[in-house]
């Protein structure tokens, strides 16, 4: 199991979204079992409260609970209870290194490093309003986490309503030429000739929900099967 703690100033904004963010997406992937994934303050400015409502209402429509969280302190403890900590800025970098000392074992990390953007810090919306814009670098930041972690490539059905939707995900994804249908028999075609031969994928579902959840396992189980013939 790999143990996962997201890690910002006072728990309430940026890395409660990554938690349970990263929660959800690990458990449409079918890889929930794998994870324990946590998040933590640098700050006890906001011990007792829960999750900023403007973070919440977002969560809340991408479909993601987080009810029942409380801001949770960083101890000194965490740095052997975790397998990688990571932060939102170089702020929290260094609020975990004064807590830590030297980071022997290289566990601590941006969330945007695995983004492709080394260095880059997610904003706090805190200050800048721009919770949209928190969101879109927190779940970049943490499907290049899942893909690292897992060595493979990453297929996310999220907020798909349609099969043209599935479809659309699939040829951006996969950089499909436009003369493949948008069929099972293309996916198979696809997953089983180059480039893609041999490559593995992580494919997570939409929500239970979606009107094409079925079709959406229908997807997985092709990938399942390209793999276990290469």
């Amino acid at each position: 199991m790999t143990k996962i703690l997201f890690v910002c100033h006072g728990n309430i904004c940026r890395s409660p979204m990554a938690e349970f963010y990263m929660k959800d997406l690990a458990a449409r992937a079918g890889l929930a079992d794998g994870f324990e994934i946590v998040s933590a303050a640098t700050s006890s400015e906001e011990l007792g409260n829960g999750v900023y409502p403007p973070v919440r209402a977002l969560l809340d429509r991408q479909g993601i609970d987080c009810r029942g969280k409380l801001v949770r302190l960083l101890r000194a403890s965490d740095y052997e209870a975790f397998d990688l900590l990571i932060g939102m800025d170089e702020w929290n970098l260094r609020s975990m290194r004064r807590l830590f000392g030297a980071d022997a074992a290289g566990k601590l990390r941006l969330l945007l490093d695995f983004a492709g953007r080394p260095g880059e810090a997610v904003a706090d919306p805190w200050y800048t309003r721009d919770f949209r814009a928190a969101w879109d670098d927190v779940t970049a930041g943490c499907r290049g986490l899942l893909e690292q972690l897992t060595g493979t490539k990453l297929i996310d059905f999220a907020g798909c309503e349609s099969r043209e939707a599935l479809y659309a995900v699939l040829r951006r994804e996969m950089g499909w030429e436009d003369w493949y249908g948008g069929n099972l028999d293309a996916l198979w075609d696809v997953l089983t000739g180059l480039p893609h031969e041999g490559e593995r994928f992580t494919v997570a579902l939409p929500h239970a929900d979606s009107p094409v959840y079925d079709y959406a396992v229908r997807i997985r189980d092709v990938f399942h099967e390209a793999e276990e013939r290469a």
